[in-house]
């Protein structure tokens, strides 16, 4: 089932209302829109007294380019009796009820043709005879399915994350060929005890080591165009489309300001590098996570770009690290796109004594940055705010902060 972006579904997810997912799907499109930014208006009220765009996404069903769904033994309203052999189910969790296990047949927004993976995923598992992991009676195999798809290539990832022990995987290969155009399937073991798509060995188990997105972002009346290299674990946002908008954005600031050293920090694999690559002599891109880092180098070939250069690191000790070396240059910028828990304080304190002359925070949650924001403001004037809606059908928004040095 495909959807094209309108005001209003035609039909509604039949889980909708119970599954924690989507929590609007029932407004109007425009109507989410201006709700997000009310909260917004309401939230930086202290700080901002102009209104806050919310930019559309241009899809609003199927945007969601990577799904995790987890496989998870079934509750019943009446406890059932203790041999009693719990059936396994595949999906997400009930709205309000993070323990309480929800199957789900087809996800509205998530990578289009899920509903046929999910199908034949299960009907492999049943006729595997395999059971979700359990965490306290560490019995059971079965853990996530994590799908990626590559909106704009068109190529598309399944994973089968599972706990150790033997696997004949060529049934569960040929379930998902049958009813996915997967480019690339794997199996990952996760020895941990942790709900989720975690993986601490990877198995490919046919097609490609990785997939490919390309961004076709907004550049005055022509777009740039970036491709991407996507692995099972790697970090890419997770509506295409939508983050076209927000890198758009992102490029006509950069070239406003024009620095001669640009500062990705929290950059993941490069998206926001790569797509301004052309307007700024020298970029500087920072993460700590060393798979983002390989991630990143083999999309600098990809691209054909030389002059960004990326580093493995706590934000918190890169920046004392600048600081020790003489700090910022003084025609720099910096853009800041932390994880939704925010900035480490050491990070918020050292950033501020490096003093770049033009900042942009790119904040996923809005309630954390407001937070940290009074500490911005103590040396930075806030000339704008913007929002950009890469998750509709829901409360989530990405903000947008320019600020100056003063």
């Amino acid at each position: 089932m495909s959807h094209e972006s309108s005001n209003s579904p035609t039909a509604l997810c039949p889980h909708f209302g119970v599954c924690g997912g989507c929590a609007s799907q029932d407004i109007p499109y425009p109507e989410q829109l201006d709700r997000k930014a009310s909260v917004l208006e309401k939230l930086f009220a202290p700080y901002w007294d102009g209104g806050i765009e919310v930019c559309a996404s241009p899809a609003i069903w199927n945007y969601r380019n990577k799904v995790d769904l987890n496989f998870a033994r079934k509750r019943y309203d009446e406890p059932p009796p203790k041999d009693f052999v719990k059936e396994t189910v595949l999906g997400f969790t009930r709205k309000g009820k993070w323990y309480w296990p929800l199957q789900v047949d087809e996800c509205l927004i998530g990578p289009d043709g899920l509903g046929e993976l999910l199908a034949a995923v299960r009907g492999w598992q049943q006729a595997a005879g395999l059971r979700a992991f359990d965490s306290r009676t560490k019995d059971g195999l079965l853990r996530a399915l994590l799908v990626r798809e590559g909106r704009r290539t068109g190529q598309k990832m399944v994973a089968l994350m599972t706990t150790d022990g033997p696997l004949n995987t060529d049934p569960f290969v040929k379930a998902v060929k049958g009813a996915f155009d997967a480019t690339s399937i794997y199996r990952g073991v996760f020895h941990g005890l942790s709900q989720g798509s975690f993986a601490d060995e990877l198995e490919l188990l046919d097609g490609n080591a990785a997939i490919e997105e390309e961004l076709h972002i907004p550049d005055g009346d022509e777009e740039r165009r970036a491709r991407f290299r996507i692995s099972p674990m790697s970090f890419f946002q997770t509506n295409t489309v939508g983050t076209e908008v927000l890198y758009g954005l992102i490029r006509e600031w950069v070239r406003a300001v024009s620095p001669s050293v640009l500062y990705d920090l929290y950059g993941g694999a490069g998206g926001i590098a790569f797509s301004c690559a052309d307007l700024a002599p020298v970029i500087r891109s920072v993460e700590n996570v060393e798979a983002a880092t390989a991630d990143g180098l083999a999309n600098a070939e990809l691209n054909g770009v030389d002059n960004v250069f990326f580093t493995t690191q706590k934000m918190k000790n890169y920046l004392l690290d600048v600081l020790n070396s003489g700090g910022m240059e003084p025609t720099c910028a910096a853009v800041v796109d932390p994880p939704r828990s925010g900035m480490h304080p050491k990070a918020v304190k050292r950033l501020l004594e490096a003093r770049p002359p033009h900042l942009l925070y790119v904040s996923c949650k809005p309630t954390v940055f407001v937070r940290e924001l009074p500490a911005f403001l103590e040396q930075y004037t806030l000339t704008g705010m913007k929002a950009v809606d890469l998750f509709p059908h829901t409360p989530h928004v990405e903000v947008l902060a320019y600020m100056t040095l003063r």
